[in-house]
């Protein structure tokens, strides 16, 4: 089994430091284009997937927060995946949009675009660092260290919505971080009933960096 792993919005293979060398075969990180200099969209980052896939045969693909939508894209009708694992992501379906899940937050922590980021000079959508610290890595070792490998995204991504669905045909299993303040909890655990199985950690969004051990095993259980 090959392990292939997709890192969120804003975010980069780096984060997957802690996980990958506690996994039981070999492990291949993507780069999404929509965090890199490409600057490209949620297709983008999908066709970016499915080339690593390509490469593979037997993978159950790792999808955290945002990369669960390029991930449910490139997967759909792949032969090499066996098994999807959403970390707090987003494994959304046909028409569903990351602006439409923040919709469905009501008062609950979420990422909130107008408070949490800044838009940069070329009109990229950068996260700020202090609010990274306590949005996405309260409970890691060094949330400072964590938010300085953060990288700007060109915005429409927030706005897209995967143009196939392979949860509806490959077996998942779902990741609750129940100490999450940028994709609710109440918004996971409603997207956890699309997979086979569900497991809960006390944890932040980044449960790569806060319960990277923890994570690792589920990870290894799913088949």
């Amino acid at each position: 089994m090959t392990y292939v792993l997709v890192h969120g919005a804003w975010h980069s293979p780096w984060y997957w430091r802690d996980v990958t060398p506690r996994l039981d075969g070999p492990a291949v990180t993507v780069d999404l284009p929509s965090c890199g200099p490409a600057h490209g969209d949620l297709h983008d980052d999908a066709r970016a997937i499915r080339d690593v896939l390509d490469a593979h045969s037997d993978v159950t693909l790792v999808a955290h927060s945002y990369g669960g939508m390029p991930a449910t894209e490139a997967a759909a009708d792949h032969p090499a995946v066996k098994h999807l694992v959403y970390v707090a992501a987003y494994n959304a379906g046909e028409g569903e949009t990351l602006m439409g899940f923040g919709a469905q937050a009501g008062d609950e922590p979420n990422v909130n675009p107008e408070v949490d980021c800044d838009f940069t000079g070329d009109g990229l959508l950068a996260f700020k660092p202090d609010r990274a610290e306590h949005v996405l890595f309260h409970d890691c070792p060094d949330p400072r260290e964590a938010a300085s490998h953060l990288r700007p995204m060109a915005p429409p991504f927030a706005q897209q919505s995967p143009n196939a669905v392979a949860w509806k045909t490959i077996p998942s299993t779902y990741v609750v971080c129940t100490q999450d303040r940028a994709t609710a909890v109440g918004v996971q655990r409603a997207l956890s009933t699309r997979a086979a199985r569900v497991h809960e950690l006390p944890s932040s969004h980044s449960a790569f960096l806060s319960h990277p051990a923890r994570l690792a095993e589920i990870i290894n259980g799913a088949r």
